[in-house]
């Protein structure tokens, strides 16, 4: 059996990966947490060596001594920090829709931005801000593509705290993790890095980190924005099963494009 522990975007939670966890073959076990911050009774603080630990905890738990971890969004830039600080305890690496943390003036603007919305969300309240969050650009094609999921994810979204959510950005946000991307060589096991065609920003992301990975790979996955495992669920099990299937296989020496 493989076991794989797949770690969920920000306002989401370890139930978003159902519908994933259904299109993959019998022997694939996965393991999906809720992160810190998220759920109706959140646990704080939130910090990226927080969530590590509380992995390394689940895994001792259940007897775990190496998982692939995939990640989404925030999973997926959790999932790289768990490659670089627990490689003995990292299987392999699949990202959707991640970067290695935000660097110089763009970080400094994004952490003024991101401590102004999680004040929003302490003063608006989870619905207000869940409304707010899902008409962004970048998770439009999840309602476009796949309505019936959207809506899970909708009422998924609302079991959740405003203090939960306000510490989980201002603890893991993209502005609030340290950068990556200078120690992703330390990185030694096979790794996807994957983005929606759509969301050209992570396209780049998934390139920029596939070249600073020795064994790794970039896949884009047409007729997707950012949220490729909500748009394209079937797609993304393809995806996911053909990287576990490399990953059996693929060793420290080999490179692949």
């Amino acid at each position: 059996m493989e076991t794989v522990t797949v770690l969920h975007g920000f306002t989401l939670g370890g139930a978003s990966w159902y519908e994933l966890a259904k299109l993959m073959p019998d022997d694939v076990v996965f393991l999906s947490p809720d992160l810190r911050g998220h759920g109706p009774e959140p646990v704080t603080p939130c910090t990226m060596d927080d969530c590590a630990a509380d992995l390394v905890d689940l895994w001792d738990h259940i007897g775990v001594e190496r998982s692939h971890v995939v990640g989404y969004s925030m999973g997926g830039r959790l999932a790289l920090h768990v490659a670089v600080r627990l490689p003995e305890r990292t299987r392999s690496l699949l990202t959707i829709g991640a970067h290695a943390g935000l660097e110089g003036e763009v970080r400094m603007a994004r952490r003024a931005a991101d401590g102004a919305l999680a004040d929003r969300i302490e003063s608006e309240g989870v619905e207000a801000f869940v409304r707010y969050w899902e008409a962004l650009p970048m998770f439009e094609g999840v309602a476009r593509r796949q309505p019936r999921l959207a809506a899970e994810l909708h009422r998924l979204r609302l079991t959740n705290t405003s203090a939960g959510l306000a510490a989980s950005l201002r603890g893991m946000g993209a502005a609030a993790m340290e950068p990556l991307w200078d120690e992703l060589d330390t990185i030694d096991i096979p790794c996807t890095f994957v983005a929606g065609a759509e969301d050209t920003a992570f396209v780049d992301h998934a390139r920029r980190l596939a070249a600073q990975v020795t064994t790794s790979r970039a896949e884009v996955v047409a007729e997707s924005g950012h949220s490729v495992p909500f748009e394209q669920p079937a797609t993304m099990a393809g995806v996911l099963v053909d990287h576990l299937r490399w990953a059996a296989t693929a060793t420290s020496s080999s490179t692949t494009a």
